[in-house]
């Protein structure tokens, strides 16, 4: 057990409507979140993931600026699937977290924050809390705005974007158009239909004000 007051996030989820998957789109899920927590451990050696039941993922984030980002590739990784994918998602950031080798058996206010936003929700999908009342606060009404510019992506939308919240941007538009055998115009148009500018804009202000709030 590694026990530590440096504040961490944890991101817990599970699918939407999971037992009406069939036998290959259940597989193609399953790939796809475990590609997903690969990428998120290429952030940061130390995070950790867990799968339960195929349908409910989480991950213990040490690189806490980029929960955010994190987030966003789980739920627009598995909208990128089809019409028949989409998930729940809540992430919480705390300090003083109990931490064991499996991510299911470890405890701290995180832990708790996150599983409570998770089975509070309803008609939403996706919810952020902290321990800093200020920076829960500052993000409610913007990620509230996020979860529904997200919910109204299509799949072809969510391909689009991965690979720029995957790189942290790291791909130019004429980079992501050579990925995926489009024209330049088509890609900065499909971003641009997306809200690509504004949930990039988002996720830096959100990095920034981890940063402030917890003197990361």
């Amino acid at each position: 057990m590694e026990q530590g007051c440096k504040p961490i996030a944890v991101i817990s989820g599970d699918v939407v409507n999971s037992t009406k998957l069939s036998s290959d789109q259940y597989e193609q899920l399953l790939k796809r979140i475990k590609e997903i927590q690969q990428w998120i451990s290429e952030g940061d050696s130390a995070n950790t993931h867990s799968i339960e039941r195929g349908d409910e993922f989480q991950t213990v984030v040490h690189d806490i600026e980029n929960a955010l980002r994190y987030t966003m590739i789980y739920r627009i990784g598995i909208k990128a699937l089809g019409k028949a994918f989409d998930s729940r998602i809540s992430f919480a950031i705390a300090s003083n977290a109990d931490l064991r080798e499996l991510v299911s058996e470890s405890m701290g206010q995180a832990f708790v924050l996150s599983g409570r936003g998770l089975k509070a929700m309803k008609g939403e999908r996706l919810f952020f809390d902290s321990d800093c009342a200020e920076l829960t606060e500052s993000f409610d009404l913007l990620l509230k705005y996020l979860d529904r510019q997200l919910t109204e992506l299509t799949s072809r939308q969510c391909e689009m974007i991965l690979p720029m919240l995957r790189t942290n941007e790291g791909l130019s538009i004429s980079e992501l158009a050579e990925k995926f055998g489009v024209a330049i115009a088509t890609a900065s148009k499909s971003l641009k239909a997306s809200g690509w500018s504004l949930i990039s804009e988002l996720n830096q202000r959100f990095i920034n004000q981890v940063a402030r709030f917890t003197h990361v």
